[in-house]
């Protein structure tokens, strides 16, 4: 190509320079928005809803990317506003591939605008064009929060992904948004066609589908048998694997713990100071070796080590996480409940019942000074709860089985703090009429507690890269 008409033709592209601005001082005002992480309350499964898994099947042709369309000022735009951090570092390495196919249904045009596939992610970006399309209600009705609803394959729950994605923006006369997907547990070929279908977009129904080439981007991967311990030796991680992608990174590693559902986070750093920032984390194969727990893990982190980079620091926590104590109310007074691995408990001292009411006092004791933070302690105390006994159903480890516990558990219509020093609480729970105290039981939520437990800091870990 000659280059003295190659920058001719560039010069006569209209760049949309209010929006190119725009999107820049969105994105920092975003940054300045952002805060300090600071330590939340980990709340345990059995009080948390679960999250609708987003869904896809579509697909288009592969063209390739040459410097000149990597760099036109339509694809940047997108992902300057809806692109994931993966995305935009793909994007300014010229390692998406700039796609044009489109579907059209009830007066609605998506196109696919580009696609990559690094590590174990895989994305795409779109557009949609529509006179009747619209955001202004996505939050309302059965309408997806995202303003779009797709899915994979035929559309049934047990063959979609892992996926995660961008809200829909307006941009001129026209929307646009970005997908991320993954399938936990497994190793993804190096190239296949994954089938796309979008069903709703920005308060439209219709179907539009397509085929989806993807190919994945070379990296890098390094073996290694490198080990840490806890400080009393009792808990061992060895690393297996690092593979370095274009825009992400992944680990492989094994840990044994005491209980299936305790875990272990990584904070990863190269030696010049770099954080890789987190984002997943998937067990590949959980089992029992010697009256302990073996896990295996696949973590990806949504960044790039940095060529110049000689060695990485992990530094490794362990989570260690207790069950749920369940007593019936038919139980002399004063009763304790205790945690089954650690120290602590609560003492219920009094029930009194009134008109449907019933009132609990209980003191969460044997802690030790500074333990845990008061909000941790009140959040602890309001997710005291009652429940009918003859409800109560365990699972095949013999754990409390919530999935068929929530409908039937009765939270405190109130809980107060009779005394901070001495954490003494005092909850209330409405009961159906006719209730009798002797047919309910009381469930401490140890484990919620214990999440919010300080972890085991295990030695740090060195990892030479070269």
């Amino acid at each position: 190509m000659d280059r003295k008409w190659f920058e001719e033709e560039m010069e006569k592209i209209e760049v949309p320079k209010e929006e190119v601005f725009q999107s820049i001082s969105a994105g920092m005002h975003k940054g300045r928005k952002q805060k300090a992480k600071r330590k939340t309350i980990k709340v345990s499964a059995a009080f948390t809803a679960a999250v609708a898994s987003m869904v896809l099947a579509s697909g288009f042709l592969f063209a390739p990317v040459n410097n000149a369309l990597a760099k036109l000022p339509v694809l940047g735009v997108i992902y300057e506003k809806v692109g994931s951090s993966v995305g935009k570092e793909l994007y300014t390495s010229d390692k998406v591939t700039e796609v044009n196919q489109a579907a059209t249904s009830n007066g609605v045009d998506i196109t696919i605008t580009s696609t990559y596939y690094d590590g174990n992610v895989i994305g795409v970006t779109f557009k949609a064009k529509g006179d009747d399309l619209s955001i202004e209600h996505m939050d309302e009705g059965n309408r997806p929060v995202s303003g779009y609803r797709y899915h994979l394959f035929d559309g049934t729950e047990e063959n979609q992904w892992g996926t995660g994605g961008s809200g829909l923006e307006k941009d001129g006369d026209e929307f646009i948004g970005s997908i991320e997907f993954y399938q936990d547990g497994k190793d993804l070929p190096e190239d296949f066609t994954l089938p796309l279908t979008f069903t709703h977009m920005a308060d439209v129904n219709g179907t539009w589908s397509f085929d989806l080439p993807v190919k994945r981007i070379p990296s890098e991967t390094i073996l290694t048998s490198a080990r840490t311990q806890s400080p009393d030796g009792e808990y061992e991680l060895q690393m297996t694997s690092i593979t370095k992608g274009k825009a992400t990174t992944t680990l492989e590693y094994t840990y044994t713990v005491d209980s299936w559902k305790d875990t272990v986070e990584l904070d990863v750093t190269d030696n010049l100071g770099n954080a890789l920032p987190k984002f997943h984390a998937e067990v590949l194969e959980t089992k029992e070796i010697d009256g302990k727990i073996q896990k295996t893990v696949r973590e990806l982190f949504p960044g790039k080590l940095s060529d110049k980079a000689r060695s990485l620091k992990i530094e490794a926590d362990m989570q260690q996480v207790d069950e749920d104590a369940i007593t019936s109310l038919n139980t002399k007074l004063p009763f304790e409940m205790k945690s089954s691995r650690f120290g602590y408990g609560i003492t219920v001292q009094n029930i009194q019942s009134e008109k449907g009411k019933m009132t609990v006092d209980f003191i969460i004791d044997d802690l030790q000074k500074g333990q845990f933070r008061d909000d941790i302690l009140e959040n602890f105390a309001e997710f005291v709860q009652l429940i009918p006994s003859k409800e109560i159903k365990r699972d095949d480890k013999n754990d409390l089985d919530y999935n068929n516990m929530l409908e039937y558990m009765i939270r405190s219509a109130e809980t107060k703090s009779v005394n901070q020093d001495t954490f003494h609480f005092q909850s209330t729970f409405e009961l159906p009429r006719g209730a009798r105290l002797k047919d309910y039981s009381l469930i401490a939520p140890f484990e919620n507690l214990s999440r919010n437990d300080k972890p085991i800091e295990m030695k740090p870990l060195k990892i030479e890269l070269k």
